[in-house]
């Protein structure tokens, strides 16, 4: 467990679904993209992190699980999935405080 971890991350929800066409002399193409507009997500990594009796957490880690246990009313959640090495986390936008969680890592076997 690592506690009191301050969560500065701002999420957005605005994400749009792009679509570009292009018209050459030779060749058409249809290009889709989904772009977020605004927004910062903290990107954390696992060896950044201290546990709760002073120990740095490895490097990587396999098959990793983050939760979020909330210490303040600011709503803080794991953005996309988490990698070996680490994991994106972000506060709701809208929140002027910055979120304090305790966050609960797991090796999922």
């Amino acid at each position: 467990m690592v506690p009191n971890f301050v969560v500065w991350g701002d999420w957005s929800l605005a994400s749009f679904l792009l679509l570009y066409t292009e018209m050459g002399e030779t060749s058409k193409r249809v290009m889709m993209a989904r772009n977020n507009l605004g927004g910062l997500d903290q990107s954390v990594a696992f060896e950044t992190l201290y546990d709760f009796r002073g120990n740095q957490l490895p490097q990587t880690i396999s098959n990793p699980k983050v939760m979020i246990m909330p210490k303040n009313e600011v709503n803080c959640f794991v953005v996309g999935t988490e990698t070996e090495t680490g994991f994106r986390i972000a506060r709701f936008s809208g929140s002027q405080k910055t979120g304090l969680v305790d966050l609960m890592i797991v090796e999922m076997g």
